[in-house]
């Protein structure tokens, strides 16, 4: 058994760990910049490793955490998608949106996401990151609601806008949070069931946007439209689940109620192999500028922006491209919901075989060839055959959950996970941007230029998977090299994990393939 360095009695690293002690509720405020884990390593003293305690350990993990990340990623996704609901709801005809205006509001969102991104990346070290996410969800959720108040075309611009730069902060503390809570081989999975809620979103936002249309749609004398209840509803349910969030998420296990002192020390041990801790708050330079030239960083970047030009076929697009299909508005809000279903049993099942297989990548790309066929059909095809690829690209968002988990256990030192996270989300926000702009009105009803761009890009992002694969490969045999040739004189320094350093400058870190 794994057993932690005892410190001496009367020591100086003693006294500062008895210090730590009286303020175990906020120790990520270190001034030193090295880990927020090292404080309780120190204060705790010798840990002692057991399976079992940290089998019990993970449940509790899960069962306090897992739920409050799965709503509120189950709740970004469904909101930033309400406005294709709404399409198909009477708010292009109450709001007088003509030509390509509809595409415009689809795309301001990501404009604003866009502009607040690199704000987030200083403002997610400076506050507790729990409480700064809790801030941001509520603002969204009032925006929403908002949105139900739009009489026109400026006026929806202005909150789709606000509401995508309220959104900024989620992907990147979703990474920061994974990898907090959960070791490398844990955090595939783990990452593939959050993301799943995209899936469950999709299916619930369809049925619900059915249900208003049936039930709202045909009364002339209904106080409000159906798109305005969409976005009353969804948006007031968000503002209270940021509230709660604010009382119940921890900003890191360091301030976790639910734990006792003894199990903080225990997922510090059982996550000291991730080679990353749980986090500084102090901003570093270098680590900015290391996340810059590292060439792994834009091959994540590439994929995320290139998968998200086609990623209005499930968002903003999807009512409308299935009703040029050949199905009716009311059928296109139901049809759309199997997509949902596909890609919660891909997310899931592929997420699954890779953390058994320790395969991300390969599990990644068997998700993509589906995919690729879908796009084929969609944009050979017509009716069942092309419904039948539209639900096939439900697989590609398994690039998205091995990206955002190669991030969060391949990416280490602070700041420059924060800022890989936040680079991807800027990729993802420009992808989005472009990817309404390709459904062009003059293209109506098939859109076969985007659908052809949508074949294109999927080959490529998985070229790009399999390039990754081979940079991880590289490093992981250089180091192995280094360590070879050194032999005995090779040593390793005590506590190195919690130093926080960078994958780069860390010469024991390992990546996940």
């Amino acid at each position: 058994m794994a057993q932690s360095e005892e410190l001496p009695k009367g020591s100086a690293e003693a006294k500062h760990a008895d210090a730590t002690l009286q303020d175990l509720s906020h120790p990520e405020k270190t001034t030193t910049g090295r880990d927020a884990a090292l404080d309780i390593v120190n204060a705790q003293g010798g840990v002692q490793r057991d399976k079992e305690l940290e089998r019990r350990l993970l449940r509790k993990i899960d069962l306090h955490i897992m739920p409050l990340i799965c709503i509120v990623y189950f709740l970004q996704y469904i909101d930033k998608t309400a406005i294709s609901y709404g399409s198909v709801t009477g708010l292009l005809d109450s709001t007088h949106l003509h030509g390509n205006q509809f595409n415009w509001v689809a795309s301001i969102f990501f404009f604003g996401q866009l502009a607040f991104e690199f704000p987030t990346i200083r403002l997610i070290q400076l506050f507790p990151l729990a409480k700064y996410v809790a801030v941001n969800v509520t603002i969204w959720g009032a925006v929403l609601a908002c949105l139900a108040a739009c009489k026109d075309y400026g006026s929806l611009l202005a909150c789709r806008f606000i509401l995508g730069a309220a959104e900024a902060a989620i992907v990147p503390a979703w990474v920061i949070f994974t990898s907090q809570w959960y070791t490398k081989e844990e955090q595939a999975f783990r990452v593939g069931i959050w993301f799943s809620m995209c899936g469950v979103a999709q299916m619930f936002g369809g049925y619900f946007a059915y249900g208003v249309a049936n039930h709202v749609g045909g009364d002339v004398h209904a106080a409000l439209k159906g798109w305005q209840i969409i976005f009353l509803f969804l948006g007031l349910l968000t503002a209270l689940i940021g509230i709660s969030f604010l009382f119940v998420m921890p900003d890191s296990p360091a301030s976790a109620g639910f734990l006792k002192e003894d199990e903080k020390a225990l997922h510090i041990e059982r996550i000291r192999h991730n080679e990353q801790g749980i986090g500084s708050r102090t901003f570093k330079w270098e680590q900015f500028r290391e996340a810059l030239v590292d060439p792994m960083t834009w091959l994540y970047a590439f994929w995320v922006f290139a998968a998200n030009i086609p990623n209005s076929i499930a968002t903003s697009f999807g009512n409308i491209l299935v009703k040029g299909m050949g199905y009716t508005s009311k059928e296109s809000l139901l049809l759309v919901t199997p997509l949902g279903a596909y890609e919660i049993v891909a997310l899931v099942g592929l997420t699954y075989i890779a953390m058994k297989t320790n395969q991300r990548l390969y599990a990644c790309i068997a998700g993509h060839i589906p995919a690729i066929v879908g796009a084929i059909l969609m944009a050979t095809t017509d009716k069942a055959p092309a419904l039948v690829g539209y639900y096939l690209s439900g697989g590609v968002p398994i690039g998205w959950t091995t990206i955002l988990g190669l991030q969060a256990s391949n990416v280490a030192g602070s700041t420059k996970k924060v800022t890989v996270a936040c680079i991807g989300t800027i990729a993802y926000t420009v992808g989005n941007i472009i990817s309404p702009q390709t459904f062009q009105a003059k293209d109506a009803p098939r859109y076969l230029p985007a659908k052809i761009s949508i074949v294109i890009i999927y080959f490529l992002i998985t070229v790009d998977l399999a390039i990754m694969r081979w940079v991880f490969l590289r490093r992981n045999k250089k180091r192995n090299q280094e360590k070879e040739q050194r032999g005995e004189d090779y040593t390793v320094e005590l506590n190195h994990e919690f130093q926080d350093k960078t994958d780069l400058q860390n010469r024991e870190f390992r990546y996940a393939l």
